[in-house]
């Protein structure tokens, strides 16, 4: 669990976050960080924290925002707010590393959710678009549903294939949290995806065969929901 002090980092992107405040430290009620954003990062993925108001404010350097559909530039001294269950997401596009104190308010279980998303990136668990795999995603989404969702495709969908996916996952050892490797700890984070089980007996067979052919249904119209939504545009 996070603690004020605790810093972390995302490989992938060159994200630092130094937790300045966590959860257990203001009874839930706040997260602070401070963060260091390189230029030309991947922008992270469209999303909301449905529950949760949230915010930036530049120190130095700059960060673009989209939120709701409209671009906005926040440089040094500037701050935003963005309401709960906004889409958004944002990118350094600028020439130097973007320095920015976020926030969360209430904090819930975002400082864990971080820790979790970073530990993955930090053992190579990411994919070109900066996603867990999909079984990691099947048990992460819906245990962090509450701090952060995915804009597309639609919650009801998302809901539905990963709580189709979500018993594999967890037959095979994905767990929905994976602890950072502070200290330099990393055989407890790759232990906690990747403690697979070599044989599955018994009635864990069946199971897991009927999941699998509603998995492969649930994905097929996913497909098709995102074709359907291509041809519309």
């Amino acid at each position: 669990m996070a603690k004020a002090g605790d810093e972390i980092s995302n490989p992938r992107t060159g994200q630092r976050m130094v937790f300045l405040q966590a959860s257990q430290e203001t009874n839930g009620g706040l997260l602070r960080n401070e963060s260091y954003l390189p230029p030309a990062g991947d922008a992270e993925p469209e999303h909301v924290h449905p529950f949760q108001q949230s915010g930036a404010e530049v120190i130095s350097g700059s960060l673009r925002f989209r939120v709701g559909g409209e671009e906005r530039l926040l440089e040094a001294g500037e701050s935003i707010t963005i309401p709960a269950n906004t889409p958004h997401f944002f990118w350094n596009d600028g020439e130097e590393e973007a320095h920015f104190i976020g926030w969360f308010r209430p904090a819930l279980r975002i400082d864990r959710f971080f820790e979790a998303f970073f530990g993955l990136a930090q053992d190579g668990k990411l994919n070109e678009k900066g996603l867990p795999s999909m079984l990691q995603l099947a048990v992460m989404v819906p245990h962090f549903g509450d701090e952060i969702r995915l804009t597309s495709p639609p919650w009801a969908v998302q809901k539905a294939t990963f709580g189709a996916l979500a018993p594999i996952g967890r037959l095979l050892g994905y767990r929905p949290e994976y602890p950072y490797p502070h200290g330099g700890g990393g055989d407890e984070a790759s232990a906690s995806e990747g403690a697979r089980v070599s044989a599955i007996s018994g009635p864990g067979k069946g199971a897991v065969g009927v999941t699998v052919i509603v998995v492969a249904l649930l994905l097929t119209a996913l497909l098709l929901w995102q074709r359907r939504r291509g041809s519309r545009r």
